[in-house]
């Protein structure tokens, strides 16, 4: 997908557009969710993440997978609830 504005009434990329799309070429434009992030907002949080993994430690990640395993069960038994199954 490429991202790209509205200006003076006419949409222009913010990216350079795909080798593959030819002069002419019909597309299909939506309007974006103002929510989405960019593509450098989400290079920077997965360079974040990537740190953040290469320093954990293993007893935090066994205490992730409990933590894990434990919101999975919650939300099984909140469902049954609610579906009336136990």
């Amino acid at each position: 997908m490429v991202r790209a504005v509205v200006r003076s009434g006419e949409i222009r990329p913010l990216e350079p557009l795909p080798a593959d799309w030819q002069e002419g070429q019909p597309l299909r434009v939506d309007k974006a969710d103002d929510g989405e992030m960019t593509a450098d907002e989400v290079d920077r949080d997965f360079a974040v993440l990537a740190e953040l993994c290469e320093t954990s430690e293993p007893e935090d990640e066994e205490q992730l997978e409990q933590k894990l395993l434990e919101a999975r069960r919650q939300a099984k038994e909140l469902v049954r609830r609610q579906m009336g199954l136990g």
